[in-house]
């Protein structure tokens, strides 16, 4: 179990349940039916490759059903500060990376049911503190280096134009909101009617190991043969995780969507906004006018309990009141789940094991969709040997 409470993103939309008649053999086995194994399943899958993608539950059900659909290219580490730790080359390559793949997301989306509802939102970066000021200067002067869609707000501009009495802040254009559930879903579905691909749900892989060059999978009543094997599994811990990705930290995450409110009450443009703190509460609007808010992150690597949610949901309320007292807001949903940083703030893409053809895919930190959508492209590059020099810069081994 990857999350606890009541999920949103499930109550819009009905799955669809697969009873595929399985291969022996397959060129690519993916494990992992999140927004990670699902990009990947769809790319692979859309290349003319005999697919299979294996989940442990069903599609969709772990993190990407608590997952709050915020897309920006702006990553939880920000770009001067990826200038400073990796050189303007690489942070430059990084958050061109995301940028690029919000906007493929945006593509795929045309292809697939409107209740992906992906709708292109400002984002609004604001100052937490006094003293954080100059790191929304910074920030903001490093995107407009790189030519990324920025504006710098002043304190009187955001108390004017947005209602936020804070110190100042940042809009960045082109980023989006989005049914990460329905997203999910509907991509594995797309690309399971239209390429070869076939789901296999409610199957946990117990094992892999090398066979006459081929990757065996030994799943408790099955075992299947594949040229490669992609291992998606997000933020369960297994050993491969354990022994491969270098984790700083397991978080739990809050978040709460509201009762609906009135059209009138929504701040300019449905901004998507969040903060400099660390943690940092995020808000965005949800189609129905109903209101999500999350943050509140906490070290941990326990799945967090009901009391505990509804503790975490009433004081998202009251942050949310710190910057809009005057709109007033019921919970309806609540829930945690568990998420994974990492040390450098970078995802995982790469070869996993040197002697067999595994590879990972690890969207870890807060812009995990965006990671999955160019991690997924990156993939099937290697998948067919072809150079990519993002490899590099997302290697497992660094």
């Amino acid at each position: 179990m990857m999350h606890n409470g009541k999920l949103y993103w499930p109550d819009t939309y009905q799955k669809m349940n697969y009873n595929d008649e399985i291969a022996k053999n397959y060129d690519v086995v993916i494990i992992g039916g999140g927004m990670s194994g699902a990009l990947t399943a769809f790319r692979v899958a859309e290349a003319g490759y005999h697919t299979l993608l294996v989940d442990k539950d069903t599609i969709g059900s772990a993190s990407s059903a608590a997952n709050t659909g915020l897309m920006q290219y702006m990553s939880d580490k920000l770009l001067h500060e990826c200038v400073k730790d990796f050189g303007p080359l690489e942070a430059y390559y990084f958050y061109k990376a995301s940028k690029e793949g919000l906007e493929d997301i945006e593509r795929l989306s045309t292809l697939l049911d409107s209740r992906v509802n992906f709708i292109t939102r400002d984002s609004l970066f604001i100052a937490s503190t006094k003293r954080h000021k100059e790191k929304i200067k910074d920030e903001f002067d490093a995107l407009k280096y790189f030519d990324f869609p920025v504006e710098y707000i002043s304190d009187e501009q955001l108390k004017g134009e947005y209602g936020i009495d804070k110190y100042n802040a940042l809009i960045t254009h082109e980023d989006a909101e989005i049914n990460p559930f329905v997203f999910v879903n509907e991509i594995v579905k797309y690309a399971h009617n239209k390429y070869q691909l076939d789901v296999l749900e409610n199957t946990e892989l117990i094992q892999y190991k090398k066979e006459n060059n081929q990757v065996i999978c030994e799943f408790k009543n099955k075992t299947i043969a594949t040229n490669k094997l992609v291992m998606t599994t997000g933020y369960a811990k297994n050993k491969i995780t354990k022994k491969y990705i270098n984790r700083e930290q397991f978080v739990a995450s809050y978040a709460v969507v509201t009762q609906p409110i009135q059209e009138s009450q929504f701040w300019k443009d449905k901004v998507m906004i969040w903060e400099s703190a660390r943690p940092y509460l995020y808000i965005r609007h949800v189609p129905g006018n109903r209101v999500l808010i999350g943050g509140l992150d906490e070290t941990t690597d326990k799945i967090p309990n009901e009391k505990h949610i509804q503790k975490q949901g009433n004081r998202l309320i009251k942050a949310f009141n710190k910057l809009y007292p005057e709109i007033k807001l019921e919970i309806e949903y609540a829930y945690g789940a568990r998420f994974g940083e990492t040390k450098d703030g970078k995802p995982f893409i790469g070869k996993i094991d040197e002697d067999l053809e595994v590879y990972g895919l690890y969207g870890y930190g807060g812009n995990g969709t965006v990671y999955s959508s160019f991690g997924s492209k990156l993939l099937l590059d290697m998948i067919e040997g072809k150079y990519n020099p993002l490899s590099e810069i997302f290697k497992l081994k660094r």
